[in-house]
């Protein structure tokens, strides 16, 4: 989930850093922002509180990408 990896590195954290505050090892933090991977829901939820913010902005898109793609569809 890039989702993770993006909010990790916004604050500033390293993979062992989120790990410590997890209580996951930072192999599991990695393998949760692979993409293609499926991390469990128990595995979520403590990634979303050591990174401070609720389960479901994991989930959620930036609308970035979204805008440009409309964009591009007007031009």
């Amino acid at each position: 989930m890039e989702k993770i990896k993006r909010l990790r590195k916004a604050r500033g954290l390293s993979l062992s850093e989120v790990a410590r505050l997890s209580g996951l090892f930072p192999e599991a933090i990695a393998r949760a922002e692979r993409e293609g991977q499926d991390p469990r829901a128990s595995t979520l939820s403590k990634i979303a509180r050591a990174l401070g913010v609720p389960i479901c902005e994991l989930f959620e898109e930036s609308g970035h990408g979204q805008r440009r793609a409309k964009q591009t569809k007007k031009a």
